[in-house]
């Protein structure tokens, strides 16, 4: 059978080729299974790598972006530091408002006070032109600041007079320390004391004679102690909205009260009474204080 198998071999292929090209042939041996996972696993490596972009930032682009999130932060800094809440009491007026940690202002007539809201939190400060009573929040330093001195506290209640030349601060309840804005001298004031910035330096200090809850404009009075009879005239004038011409010397002095609930003639008259004064009503709202001619 053998015999007939290769005969028949000869006879189909009678050069032998196919004996020839199957002697020479390599047949590799079968890979292993570990072998076939990881020739699959580089392969799928490869075509993830091929397939999914990566985006690589130029350095130059790398510091703009840096740059333009610097200027963002910046400006949003910037926004929160100098954006500005003003408030103003205009004459004849008394008003009060809430500052952002709860301290509460109240505003005497003709009066200007801002702060800073976003920054309140890192600062306590408002900047006072005019006159305001605090009740202040217990925190942080507090302090108002007016271009003839300033004020700090950490919580209690005090009164402000910054008008022109004149700084006058009451301290109600705690206490409040002083400091001029040039000479940077300094005061401590407790409860029942006020101190007046004098115009050659320093503050004078005196001991209130009655106690006092509050100042007495919070509840419509007029309230002096041995104040410049000019003061006084000023302070009717904001209270009504009106003017008031006075004589160009008045050196007295005026110690009283008077409710702010009756007219202003009938104030005028009460005032100019004791220091020989007159006064007449001009055109509109303007009034005008004159020596008495007896």
């Amino acid at each position: 059978m053998n015999q007939d198998k290769r005969h028949r071999n000869k006879k189909n292929d009678p050069d032998g080729l196919t004996d020839l090209i199957f002697s020479n042939a390599k047949i590799p041996w079968e890979k292993s299974k570990a072998e076939v996972w990881n020739n699959l696993e580089k392969q799928m490596e490869r075509e993830n790598r091929s397939t999914v972009p990566v985006r690589r930032l130029l350095p130059a682009k790398q510091w703009l972006a840096m740059a333009a999130s610097l200027l963002l932060l910046l400006s949003v800094s910037a926004f929160m530091r100098f954006y500005t809440v003003k408030t103003y009491c205009p004459e004849g007026v008394h008003t009060s408002l809430q500052l952002p940690d709860g301290s509460e202002v109240e505003l005497n007539a003709s009066t200007h006070l801002a702060y800073h809201p976003y920054w309140w939190f890192i600062s306590r400060e408002v900047k006072l032109e005019g006159e305001a009573f605090f009740h202040v929040e217990k925190g942080k330093k507090f302090r108002v600041v007016s271009p003839q001195a300033s004020t700090e506290v950490l919580g209690t209640t005090f009164n402000v007079f910054a008008r022109d030349e004149d700084y006058i601060v009451t301290c109600h309840t705690g206490s409040v320390r002083l400091s001029e804005s040039f000479t940077g001298g300094a005061v401590v004031l407790s409860p029942n004391e006020r101190g007046q910035m004098e115009l050659s330096g320093g503050f004078r200090v005196t001991q209130l004679e009655n106690s006092l809850g509050s100042p007495g404009w919070t509840d419509n009075m007029i309230m002096f102690s041995s104040a410049p009879l000019r003061m006084v005239f000023e302070e009717i004038e904001r209270q009504f909205g009106i003017v008031i011409e006075t004589p160009d010397v008045m050196q007295q002095v005026y110690s009283g009260n008077f409710s702010l609930n009756q007219s202003v003639e009938n104030i005028l008259s009460l005032l100019c009474l004791p220091f020989d004064l007159e006064y007449e009503l001009q055109t509109g709202k303007k009034y005008i204080v004159y020596p008495s001619q007896d």
